[in-house]
Formats: structure tokens, C-alpha cells, sequence
């Protein structure tokens, strides 16, 4: 049975703001094992201000807003290539039809425009940057101290995926549905998050950018 979570607008928006726990809850604990402050830790997961130039910061903004509307523009292809052509022949077209029917929806049914505009908002200023922070600033940077980081980008991007299709709440058949879809945006966000030096800003405009797009088209 799928989950519809933008049935209630207002229980998504409530819902959207647990995503500060994704960076708080890592940096408190690797703050606990490190011996360092928890201010220290979010700085470490990208979350600082660092001196930069206008252009650098404009070539920032210009490639994240470039990564979320090319993802966006060839969604329908990749999601019909992995689930229509890799799923559906590895699996069949009843398991594909099973994992889409149990697919969690966030897509907000009927909201206002005050509602749209909030979740918009929450978009900009608290999923995107918080999910980065842990999947890019966290998962990636400490995971990178162990081994090398072709290997912490895909750990990240695995990680990214199970998130958006949790085991404890979807099937097997949704979770391998759309893992791919989101496995490969994740490995996008890595890189983006990698070329520009660790910086949060341009996989967060990038992320945020997909996000609004789907909520508007």
C-alpha cells in the first residue's frame, strides 16, 4: 500500500523539519567519539562560510541551478531505463507495477498557496541543505579518512538511495524499482560536491532545484 504523505500538506511540512536531525544527530554523536565540539563538526560538514570570490560563488549557483534542471529535464528517461527496461526485465512487469504502487508520495495534493510556498521554502532552507550536509558533508568526508574516494561516493549514493526508499517502510520490489534513479542522482551530487572542493552549495542548489521542479511540473 503506498505511503501519500503530501495527502496533508501540513503533516508534510511538519515532516520536512526532521530532516534537521540528519546533520544534528551525526555531529553530536561524531563529536562525543572525535573529542570535538558539535560546532566544529557541522562546520566540518561543510556548513561554514568561506571567503570566496563573486565569480566563484556565481560559477557555484550557475552549476547547481545546471545539475537540478538537466536531472530534472532527463528524469522520465532515466526512470524509464531503470525501471521499465533493467527492472522490468530482470524482475517482470508485475514486481515493477508492485513497486511503484507502494511508493512513498510527497507530492502535496491540493495546497495552498501559502502551503507551496512553505514547502518550497523548506526546500531551500532545510531538506536540500541537510540532506547534503549528511549524504555529501558527512557519509563522504568521513568515510574518505578510511578509504578512497571513489568508494565514500558510492557508499554515499547507496546510502542516498535507501533513504528515499527506507526498507522499513516500502517493499523490496519499490526499493529496487527506483534505487537506481536515485543511486545515480546521488552519485551527480557527489561529484558536485567533490569538483567544487567540499562546498555544500552547489549540490544544495542542485538538489533543491530537482525537488522544486517536481513539486511545480
Amino acid at each position: 500500500m503506498a505511503i501519500d504523505l503530501g495527502k496533508d500538506p501540513i503533516l508534510l511540512i511538519s515532516l520536512s523539519f526532521l530532516e534537521i536531525l540528519l546533520i544534528l544527530i551525526p555531529a553530536f554523536i561524531a563529536s562525543r567519539v572525535e573529542k570535538k565540539s558539535l560546532l566544529d563538526e557541522l562546520k566540518e560538514m561543510g556548513f561554514q562560510r568561506k571567503p570566496t570570490t563573486l565569480r566563484n560563488m556565481l560559477l557555484k549557483v550557475i552549476f547547481g541551478l545546471l545539475i537540478g534542471i538537466i536531472f530534472f529535464l532527463a528524469s522520465g528517461f532515466i526512470i524509464y531505463f531503470f525501471v521499465n527496461i533493467i527492472v522490468q526485465i530482470l524482475f517482470g512487469a508485475q514486481f515493477v507495477e508492485d513497486g511503484i504502487n507502494n511508493a512513498i508520495s510527497t507530492t502535496p495534493i491540493s495546497p495552498t498557496i501559502i502551503q507551496l510556498i512553505i514547502i518550497i521554502a523548506i526546500q531551500i532552507v532545510i531538506v536540500a541543505p541537510c540532506e547534503e550536509g549528511f549524504f555529501r558533508g558527512f557519509l563522504i568526508r568521513k568515510s574518505n579518512k578510511k578509504i578512497k574516494l571513489l568508494y565514500s561516493i558510492i557508499f554515499s549514493s547507496i546510502m542516498f538511495s535507501i533513504y528515499h526508499v527506507p526498507p522499513f517502510l516500502v517493499p523490496l520490489s519499490t526499493i529496487i524499482t527506483f534505487f537506481g534513479y536515485y543511486f545515480l542522482f546521488g552519485i551527480f551530487l557527489s561529484l558536485t560536491f567533490v569538483l567544487f572542493k567540499n562546498s555544500l552549495l552547489p549540490s544544495s542548489i542542485a538538489h533543491f532545484t530537482l525537488n522544486i521542479l517536481i513539486l511545480l511540473f
